[in-house]
């Protein structure tokens, strides 16, 4: 029945990651602008900010859970694996580094963390590649 948890912290997560790029895009200016000159604002700026506030946030309730001994399974998967991982995967990127960094092993989240970046970079170019291959070149 955990299922039931996840799915349903899943789509609470996947509607706040949606309204925030729905906010973003009725922005004149993208909202980072505002601390970084437009030309270091990544064009992604709703992923970009769903990815850090989603680390952020996974960081504050894991460590949130650990400090309060909280060891309800149920309530971790509605908010961990649901919420904050229909938000962005990333989220889980964010707190599995931290977790080796805080665990002495530095090479391991530097590779977890430079590895999953370029791996996600590179498969999204070789799904993108492999989708016009397939399906022909209309679009860009």
């Amino acid at each position: 029945m955990s299922w039931i948890w996840a799915a349903l912290g899943g789509a609470a997560g996947a509607s706040l990651r949606y309204g925030i790029y729905q906010w973003l895009n009725r922005c004149e200016s993208s909202p980072l602008e505002a601390v970084a000159p437009a030309a270091v604002v990544p064009t992604a700026a709703g992923t970009l900010v769903v990815n850090l506030l989603g680390s952020l946030l996974i960081g504050l309730v894991v460590g949130f859970f650990d400090a309060k001994s909280i060891t309800d399974e149920r309530l971790r998967i509605f908010l961990v694996v649901g919420v904050l991982g229909g938000f962005t995967t990333m989220s889980a990127l964010g707190i599995e580094g931290w977790q080796l960094l805080r665990e002495g092993h530095t090479v391991k989240s530097l590779l977890l963390i430079l590895g999953q970046s370029v791996g996600c970079v590179l498969l999204a170019a070789t799904g993108w590649t492999l989708a016009r291959t397939l399906w022909g070149t209309a679009g860009n």
